[in-house]
């Protein structure tokens, strides 16, 4: 009885330990698509406003291609 407890607590950590990563890696997704998609929300205003691509890419972090497809 004493090893089944064992067991159990065992893989009730496992599963907590589980859950807890994730969740942490799908925050972590969250966050770089969030940041990713407001990039591209002020690149699309920063081409509105004819800025250069180069000091697009410079200010948002995106490619040219990126920059290019907006």
């Amino acid at each position: 009885m004493l090893v089944n407890t064992i067991e159990r607590d065992a893989r009730n950590d496992g599963w907590k330990a589980g859950i807890a990563q994730g969740l942490a890696e799908g925050k972590s997704l969250g966050l770089a698509e969030g940041s990713h998609q407001k990039a591209l929300e002020t690149a699309r205003l920063m081409r509105q406003r004819a800025y250069p691509v180069a000091e697009i890419c410079l200010m948002t972090g995106l490619t040219k291609e990126e920059v290019a497809q907006l």
